[in-house]
């Protein structure tokens, strides 16, 4: 698996988290209608969404985003990329009626609460500046991604004896002689499994996507999208005149 496939893989599933929040706490369905800059459906992301989710890249990588305007577009230009990858993904998800239901959510924040010491959690929000609610929410669409995956993409996922044997060389060689005990060995097998597994998903991930765009083309409002890149003196310019469809 390639180190770009990788960093896809895991930015997809990352800035999916900051778009479904938004979604659920964005403006008005009239601010929606007269001020979106994408639209799948039903569904449309506004430039108040883009621009906050621009301030959570800008937050979560300090430093990386330099201030000339050059890589301020290219910024943007990969947020809009992935946002209308990410619209694509909550679109299918709801046309399958994938959903997370509040019990599911509740042991989710458990089970995440109970891997910290008393008070740690809540301290870690609080130096993140993250509102409980609002980590809630991300933690909502985490397991909403997950579902998503888990149905659409892991079961064409399949491993062979021989896929096993190659993956074990390359990224298991010796170990085996260490499990001198057949518990140890059968907990070797099931790591080896599960991180092949994962590393197969992620090789299919681009293919996944790409199939879905082709499924789902989404309207970018180019105009709004001229106006929201206009700030600097090398402003990217707008696919097209109006709206465009991307695929």
């Amino acid at each position: 698996m390639t180190r770009d496939n990788r960093l896809r893989y895991g930015r997809r599933i990352s800035t999916i988290l900051t778009l479904l929040a938004l979604l659920g706490c964005g403006p008005s369905e009239r601010e929606r209608a007269e001020d979106y800059l994408l639209r799948l459906g039903t569904l449309e992301v506004t430039r108040q969404d883009f621009m906050q989710a621009f301030e959570l890249v800008k937050a979560a990588h300090p430093g990386s985003i330099e201030s000339d305007a050059p890589e301020l577009q290219q910024a943007r230009r990969r947020l809009l990329d992935e946002m209308t990858i990410d619209l694509i993904l909550l679109h299918r998800s709801r046309e399958l009626g994938i959903t997370v239901s509040p019990t599911e959510l509740e042991a989710a924040v458990d089970a995440v609460k109970a891997d910290y010491p008393p008070g740690v959690f809540e301290q870690t929000l609080v130096e993140s500046a993250l509102p409980f609610e609002t980590w809630k929410q991300r933690l909502a669409s985490r397991l909403l991604m997950d579902k998503l995956v888990e149905i659409e993409l892991r079961p064409h996922v399949t491993i062979s004896a021989e896929d096993l044997a190659a993956y074990y060389e390359q990224n298991y060689g010796g170990k085996a002689v260490g499990a001198d005990s057949e518990q140890k060995f059968e907990r070797l097998k099931e790591t080896l499994v599960a991180d092949l597994r994962r590393a197969k998903t992620e090789e299919a991930f681009s293919a996944w996507i790409d199939g879905l765009r082709s499924r789902y083309p989404v309207e970018v409002n180019a105009s709004l999208w001229a106006r929201i890149t206009a700030a600097g003196p090398q402003a990217a310019t707008p696919p097209t005149e109006g709206g465009e469809i991307v695929k």
